[in-house]
């Protein structure tokens, strides 16, 4: 009688892990898409900081309300108190030194990001935001946040040049002057500066978890980082936008104030879900997984900008974009073999995270942004 084999093990974690990448890439490409549409040619909304604002409160109160039904993700330090507020408070001049920075350059990132959507393309806006890797190294180095090594300046140099291949405008015909516009130099500014805040944004967030007790859980971390977002950017919006000009936008008598409060809120709700797809992600796959993967949802995006907007990309764009991942690639691998594999979850990592409205953090053992980030 032959004998019997025993069963190869299954891998469990696969299928959770495709689950949390198919929610991950559904929510984020969700909102660069609403985004694009909402700021853009689509429905023309030109008030993205207000709006942003708004996006803020939806999480804030989304935050607030999974910590208030889920009291074990609250933070510890103030463990002795049982009230679901005394539990979440914090010294102002804690918040002020540790989380307000946190606060300033995510408003930043993110109200730049959005702007920037009048001014270009989704594929255009893909593919510079995931330069912003180069500020990470760059603040990561200013803060000694990275050890200093030759590959990292090897590996700023060549992004800089697929950055500069990357915002090369396409040849166009005579027919397609709406093209011309999807590479105005004022959109592209808004995105490198919004990339470069978030490599000091990136250098901010390392800090703060490794100082601060009330941040180990993304949503501890929304809910603390969200107020100052929204007075930031209101502040803003108030001068750069203006109020008077919101509240009388034509939107409001065309959808009804009801109908534009929706539109308002999706953006806030795919955020939400967004960083929650994230940190599952993360409890359940390596680093080289995230790297791939979030390469591979950036292409999905600039494929959705082509089919849905009409994006056109040079061959020297697509070139440079190519360039920019295999860079990406190239720098995890250096942290894999640099950190080695045995304590891999416990280092940060680099994968593209182009979606406009991710407040999430940097990944550690405790945090969450899966970034180009």
């Amino acid at each position: 009688m032959a004998e019997r084999r025993p069963s190869q093990p299954v891998d469990s974690s696969r299928g959770p892990t495709l689950l949390y990448i198919a929610g991950w890439y559904f929510f984020s490409m969700s909102i660069s898409v609403y985004n694009k549409w909402m700021f853009g040619s689509g429905l023309d909304f030109k008030f993205p900081l207000f709006v942003t604002a708004f996006h803020q409160l939806c999480l804030f109160c989304l935050s607030a309300s999974v910590l208030y039904f889920r009291p074990l993700l609250r933070p510890t330090v103030n463990g002795s108190l049982s009230g679901f507020w005394s539990s979440l408070a914090i010294a102002p001049e804690r918040y002020a030194r540790q989380i307000l920075p946190c606060g300033i350059t995510s408003a930043g990132d993110i109200g730049l990001s959005n702007l920037s959507f009048s001014y270009i393309s989704l594929s255009l806006y893909t593919m510079l935001k995931t330069s912003s890797l180069i500020f990470v190294l760059i603040f990561g180095l200013i803060f000694r946040l990275e050890r200093f090594n030759w590959r990292l300046i090897v590996i700023v140099v060549v992004m800089t040049g697929s950055v500069m291949m990357m915002t090369q405008k396409p040849d166009l015909d005579d027919n397609n002057e709406a093209a011309d516009d999807d590479h105005n130099p004022i959109g592209i500014v808004l995105v490198m500066a919004a990339s470069a805040i978030s490599g000091l944004r990136w250098s901010f967030t390392q800090l703060l978890l490794k100082k601060n007790d009330h941040t180990k859980h993304p949503i501890s971390t929304i809910f603390y980082i969200s107020p100052a977002m929204i007075v930031i950017l209101l502040v803003t919006a108030i001068f750069v936008e203006r109020w008077s000009a919101f509240v009388s936008s034509p939107i409001w008598a065309i959808h009804g104030v009801l109908g534009v409060l929706g539109l308002m809120l999706v953006p806030g709700f795919l955020a939400f879900m967004m960083t929650l797809c994230e940190f599952k992600l993360l409890s359940v796959a390596q680093v080289l997984t995230l790297s791939i993967a979030g390469i591979f949802k950036e292409l999905l995006t600039i494929m959705l900008g082509s089919l849905l907007f009409g994006d056109r990309l040079s061959l020297i764009n697509c070139v440079g974009l190519v360039i920019t991942f295999l860079d990406i690639l190239w720098y995890n691998y250096y942290r894999y073999q640099e950190t080695g594999a045995a304590n891999i979850n416990q280092s940060y990592t680099a994968v593209p995270s182009s979606s406009p409205d991710d407040i999430s953090l940097e990944s550690g053992s405790d945090a969450i942004e899966l970034k180009q980030q």
